[in-house]
């Protein structure tokens, strides 16, 4: 027997609308968004690709390690691969909303280098931008509680 469900659309597209709205709003202004950007810093620091299945950094190449080694860069080390070279590039990233969206961007140019490789430089990819990309369950889980505290409110 076929069941009949009333519902008032409007109040239900409200609804979806005020959670998106403020699920932008944490993550751009509040603690979730500061928190997702550090996060994403601390694990790009590590050698690590915040992007799923990625993993580990490729090492950095023999004559670039051996310049880290000979002193050339200060305070640099040979592994992990930790982008931070001046701290530019990191110190870059931001989340911004744009319209109905909201974007992690780097401002530097050295992370797009990065994220798609150029000359001698290897592919890391520092954000998931593929249609078959996503992040890794570090920061699907701090997303996740970015969209609960919106829903919650």
């Amino acid at each position: 027997m076929p069941v009949k469900i009333k519902t008032n659309l409007k109040t239900l597209e409200k609804l979806t609308s005020d959670v998106r709205s403020r699920f932008r709003k944490e993550l751009t202004t509040g603690d979730i968004g500061y928190t997702l950007v550090r996060t994403l810093q601390d694990i790009i620091k590590k050698g690590l690709s915040p992007v799923e299945g990625e993993g580990r950094f490729q090492k950095y190449s023999e004559s670039y390690r051996e310049a880290i080694k000979n002193g050339d860069f200060k305070d640099k080390r040979v592994a992990p691969v930790n982008m931070t070279q001046t701290g530019e590039m990191l110190g870059s990233l931001k989340v911004e909303e744009k319209g109905e969206k909201v974007y992690l961007t780097f401002d530097d140019k050295k992370a797009y280098w990065h994220q798609n490789g150029k000359g001698k430089l290897p592919v890391r990819k520092l954000l998931p931008v593929g249609r078959f990309e996503g992040f890794n369950k570090r920061i699907v889980d701090l997303l996740v509680k970015a969209l609960k505290r919106a829903v919650k409110k």
